[in-house]
């Protein structure tokens, strides 16, 4: 095996620690000439075994003869060797430690800002291979070339003369490699240098996080050599740094840098593409972090204690909201202060970049193309921004909140986030007695303003504003709540009595969750068809009390509520409405058996009458004119169609099932497609 592949047999396995020279006996007799590290000597030591002590060595003749403690801590250098791991008939280095202050003094420069090192130690040891002075041997040897001290320059020259014959060999080979775009498995650790920037995709999102270590490691299925990251994260109070690992599992030859699983980022093809798009991902979620109510298309994450699930929506409402996430969801990413972050912290930045950086060196004009990429957001730094454009970069595509249309906490993909598109004229075009749709509006516009400071006389009471809307099915009493909330461009949380918990307590937890969150959202909350909440109780209802006093879930849609007896003299439901602080918007098919305990916690009561003909024929032509869709019902077609009696949703469903038909056929909706649509629903199939 030649010198330089059995050296490479270190990268993957070091050997183990050593004794340090304070632990090494020391002779009373002996007179020290000089102070702690200043002869200008190296001292070295050799062991046959690491079971075995350090001694002094003799390049011809391997043996331990000697103790010289004393006269070792006076050296500048003590370099350890042991027998090759592969071959023993070779020594190789173990380690080196430098005892010189001179020599200390000009490392402290060399690994400015390099992690897991700190040059003040009495006894600066490095283990073999030695990789921090590879990523910093240019800056290494720049300083000893530019040092002016004769002293400290023979110090130097002490070390450089043996970490030359271990670094040089394996930036020759890199360059080769680099120069070629190509990487061996064996040389990977030689492009990956603490504190760069590294390139790769996750679940299908291209992502760039900052690289702290590297490792090669074996399991089961092979070796692969191991990055330990990081990117950076929020939880909706600050941004931080996420731990995470990538693997490069072993191949065989060379590989082509840019089919790697991970490499450095500035070798991207499109660099400067892929810092825009970064930027701007970075730039959303800074914005995004805290509370904000937005729409959603794609596919996300619906997570709970007990599964996640894939789930797609098209334009639906979320909150992202990743503290509230973090306390109701799942706990959300442990986070590392991002504050200890150089404020300069350009892609060229003294620590790791330019020529000072075998890597970027190596690569240095794909380095200066990347850096030029990330200049230009340089500017974006100044103001309020919390993150630099660097830290931009690395921040995670995905933001973490809450689903209004599924009722589940979830993860979101941040580049399928939007604002909401708001509805136009939905409020205008309700069907509601006269004057009702000026109060609703202005008792729901003062309510969430908040700013009247009416109170009840006991405080915290009568804050909200409950609204009951009764009537038939399909005469517009979901459609008010919805389009208030449209109206008022605030979220709606929307419930029925098919989401109920399994059990009373399940329930009664449920609802006290639902409340809590509209209410810190902001939101507009319409329990639906809550009939069985309202009807007035009587001695054989005592089970129904029980449910009286419970809450909804969010989580369990279709469950069938259990009754069970409960005997308590305060309904738990009543009270939540009375200490209620958001608007809530009930529904119910009926109002005959009006529970009186609800009727004096109710601000506003809504009786909606059946639909008459005008009454439908005006919900007719709305829902004909909606969307882009061309029609060929005539104003006469229109009010005999309004003579069926049918109500308001079984005519949105006609008309979207007639277009459907239209829309097969290539042609303008027109009358024979709707009353196809109602012999169907009638079932005349002559």
């Amino acid at each position: 095996m030649s010198e330089l592949g059995s050296s490479l047999q270190y990268h993957r396995s070091v050997g183990s620690s050593s004794r340090s020279v304070s632990e090494m006996s020391v002779d009373s007799n002996y007179i020290p000439e000089f102070s702690l590290g200043m002869r200008p000597e190296t001292k070295q030591l050799y062991r046959p075994d690491d079971r075995s002590t350090w001694d002094e060595w003799n390049p011809g003749n391997i043996r331990t003869d000697a103790e010289a403690g004393s006269f070792a801590q006076e050296c500048a250098l003590i370099v350890r060797r042991e027998p090759h791991p592969s071959n023993n008939n070779q020594a190789a280095l173990h380690s080196i430690t430098v005892q010189s202050p001179l020599i200390k003094k000009v490392l402290e420069g060399t690994f400015e800002g390099f992690e897991g090192l700190n040059t003040q130690l009495k006894q600066l040891t490095f283990k073999a291979p030695f990789h921090p002075f590879y990523y910093c041997w240019h800056r290494f040897e720049k300083l000893r070339q530019d040092e002016q001290d004769q002293d400290t320059k023979n110090h130097l020259n002490l070390l450089y003369a043996i970490l030359s014959k271990e670094i040089l060999p394996h930036i020759e080979v890199m360059e080769d490699l680099t120069k070629n775009k190509v990487i061996s498995f064996d040389y990977l650790w030689t492009i990956f240098s603490p504190g760069m920037e590294v390139y790769t995709k996750i679940d299908g999102h291209d992502r760039i996080v900052l690289l702290r270590d590297s490792r090669y490691g074996s399991n089961m299925s092979g070796e692969y050599f191991s990055l330990e990251c990081r990117y950076i994260d929020c939880d909706g109070l600050r941004f931080g740094y996420v731990e995470t690992s990538l693997e490069i599992n072993s191949f065989d030859g060379v590989k082509k840098l840019v089919d790697l699983d991970a490499f450095p980022s500035h070798l991207h093809p499109n660099a400067e593409g892929l810092v825009g798009r970064l930027h701007a991902r970075g730039d959303k979620l800074e914005q995004l972090n805290g509370f904000h109510h937005m729409s959603y298309s794609g596919f996300y994450t619906a997570r709970s204690s007990r599964q996640v699930r894939k789930r797609h929506v098209e334009s639906g409402r979320i909150i992202i909201d990743p503290h509230t996430f973090n306390i109701y969801g799942m706990p959300g990413p442990n986070l590392e202060s991002i504050e200890s972050d150089a404020p300069t912290d350009s892609a060229d930045d003294k620590i790791f970049g330019g020529i000072h950086n075998v890597i970027y060196k190596a690569t240095s004009q794909a380095f200066q193309e990347y850096g030029n990429a990330l200049k230009k957001f340089e500017k974006d730094r100044k103001g309020t921004k919390t993150l630099s454009p660097k830290q931009r970069l690395l921040c995670t595509p995905i933001v973490r909140g809450y689903c209004l249309t599924s009722k589940s906490w979830a993860e979101f993909d941040i580049e399928n986030v939007g604002s909401v598109c708001w509805s136009k004229n939905t409020f205008a075009r309700l069907v509601l007695p006269h004057g009702y749709k000026d109060i609703i509006r202005a008792f729901v516009q003062e309510q969430l303003s908040r700013d009247d400071g009416f109170d009840d006389i006991i405080s915290g009471k009568g804050l909200g504003f409950i609204m009951l809307l009764s009537g038939d099915p399909g005469v517009g009493k979901t459609l008010t709540a919805e389009s208030v909330a449209e109206e008022m461009h605030q979220p709606l949380y929307s419930m029925s009595a098919g989401e109920l918990g399994e059990t009373a307590a399940e329930v009664e937890d449920s609802l006290e969750l639902v409340l809590e969150l509209t209410s810190k959202w902001n939101a507009i909350l319409l329990l639906d068809e809550c009939d069985m909440f309202l009807e007035a109780r009587t001695t054989a209802d005592i089970r129904r009390n029980r449910l009286i006093s419970s809450k909804f879930s969010p989580f369990a849609p279709g469950h069938i509520v259990l009754l069970e007896a409960y005997p308590s003299s305060r309904p738990v439901f009543l009270k939540k409405l009375e200490y209620y602080r958001g608007v809530m918007f009930l529904t119910s098919n009926r109002i005959s058996d009006f529970d009186p305990a609800f009727e004096s916690r109710i601000h506003l009561t809504v009786h909606y009458p059946a639909l008459d003909t005008a009454s439908r024929l005006h919900i007719w032509k709305t829902f004909v004119r909606m969307g882009n869709s061309d029609s060929r019902l005539s104003d006469k077609d229109l009010a005999t169609l309004a003579k069926n009696e049918i109500n308001g949703r079984q005519i949105k469903n006609i008309i979207k099932t007639g277009r459907l038909l239209s829309k097969q056929r290539k042609v303008p909706l027109g009358m024979e497609h709707v009353e196809m649509v109602l012999k169907v629903k009638r079932g005349d199939f002559r």
